[in-house]
């Protein structure tokens, strides 16, 4: 047919033409597209397990020459805020390419970046405070995935630190997701041991030598045990803390990590008060 003959709308020839050029094109772009989200998934895998293989090396490698634990739990922090970088680089990369297999024109984007990255910089200040700071709470050495932390309300262990957000999952196994830009104020309770208090309540008749040496002796038996590995020290009678007509209050230290304390008070109870009844203490 020659070029200049007008194209017959009525034949089946020029819509069959029409719809194997379309076809054709949008195969090959298909076929594009998910080769690209392949290469994505692959490429995001692989580095992934490079990640996980190089920090697996490290540790196995310092176990042997006493790796400490603050020092295997930076490392960890580390490998968390590197598979975050590495994540959202290779998304943005392969998203360019995959809205270049499905034929958009990014050249236009390209050419004015600097204006766009200059309009994205002032609606993005949230997340660019965000990944900075995180940098500077691994440089800082705030804490580390594994530390139990306080974070303005928020008291809970550090579950992972990523590039923007870190997670952290309280006593009650709630996740608190927290932008690393609106992390002010930090009180990190795993760098020494804590030492808190219980209070026990004995009659007022009773003797506070029989008392005191009934508790501490209970404190010493129960950090002596091999189960205790909770206690740091053995608990001991601080003093008394208030008293009345009919009742004695007795203060008594417990030494124990933030996240076996909970469980330490309550063991130092149970072992107190089976001290003061062998040795028939009243309580009150």
């Amino acid at each position: 047919m020659n070029k200049d003959t007008p194209p017959n709308f009525f034949q089946r020839q020029f819509w069959l033409n029409i719809w194997n050029t379309v076809t054709e094109h949008s195969f090959y772009s298909l076929l594009q597209a998910v080769g690209v989200v392949l290469a994505y998934l692959l490429l995001r895998w692989l580095l992934f397990r490079l990640i996980d293989s190089i920090l697996e090396r490290v540790l196995s490698h310092e176990s042997r020459i006493g790796l400490s634990e603050e020092r295997a739990a930076r490392l960890q922090t580390l490998q968390g805020l590197f598979r975050s970088v590495v994540g959202y680089v290779l998304f943005f990369l392969f998203g360019i390419l995959f809205l270049q297999a499905l034929g958009f024109n990014i050249m236009p984007f390209i050419t004015t970046a600097g204006v766009l990255g200059l309009a994205i910089g002032f609606g993005a200040q949230k997340l660019v405070r965000d990944v900075i700071s995180g940098f500077f709470i691994v440089i800082d050495n705030l804490f580390v995935v594994g530390d139990t932390v306080t974070i303005g309300a928020i008291t809970g262990q550090v579950q992972e630190m990523g590039m923007r957000v870190t997670r952290v999952i309280d006593v009650t196994g709630r996740l608190h997701h927290i932008s690393n830009g609106d992390i002010g104020t930090v009180t990190n309770l795993s760098r020494y041991p804590l030492e808190d208090f219980i209070e026990v309540n004995v009659g007022a008749a009773a003797d506070l030598n029989q008392v005191v040496k009934a508790i501490n002796t209970a404190g010493e038996a129960l950090f002596a045990n091999s189960e205790a590995h909770y206690l740091k020290n053995p608990p001991r009678v601080l003093g008394i803390t208030a008293f009345s007509a009919t009742s004695i209050t007795v203060r008594v230290a417990v030494v124990s990590d933030p996240r076996d304390l909970p469980a330490a008070q309550m063991r130092v109870r149970e072992a107190v008060r089976a001290a003061l009844l062998a040795a028939d203490i009243p309580l009150a």
